[in-house]
């Protein structure tokens, strides 16, 4: 197997993990002291901070699937688009419960080292997500 297929695979194992909401899984692809780049406010580091996240998103979305759109394999980083699918059943970004299906879409680059992710910067499409949870998003004119 190519190094290349290794590190997709890698990819896909973290993936099913926080849909499954699986710390234990979680543990067995992602190193405990991960860099998150861009973890939310209140995130603790390592792998604990990526558990926080993921406990967050399973609070505000219920039937949490990530679905992989694309992946580019460059030595030992990993870089996705990727589409989260939920009904939004708890508060999000201060947006209460609509009980509406949401998707966000995000990009991911994941740096892997003895299959182990060790850094991750993720980008959401946070503006798209509140659009679409009926949020008022526009700039104010005053």
């Amino acid at each position: 197997m190519r190094d290349g297929d290794e590190l997709r695979q890698a990819y896909g194992r973290l993936i099913a993990a926080v849909e499954s909401n699986d710390r234990d899984a979680l543990a067995r692809v992602i190193d405990p002291d991960i860099v998150d780049h861009g973890a939310i406010p209140g995130q603790p580091p390592g792998l604990a901070g990526i558990e926080f996240w993921m406990r967050g998103m399973h609070t505000s979305f219920s039937g949490l699937s990530g679905l992989i759109e694309d992946t580019v394999v460059e030595g030992d980083k990993v870089a996705s688009r990727i589409t989260w699918r939920g009904t939004h059943v708890g508060p999000f970004l201060g947006v209460p419960a609509t009980g509406n299906i949401v998707t966000i879409g995000a990009m991911h680059v994941l740096r892997f080292k003895n299959g182990l992710a060790v850094e991750w910067w993720g980008v959401p499409d946070l503006y798209g997500a509140l659009k679409a949870l009926g949020a008022n998003v526009e700039p104010s004119t005053g």
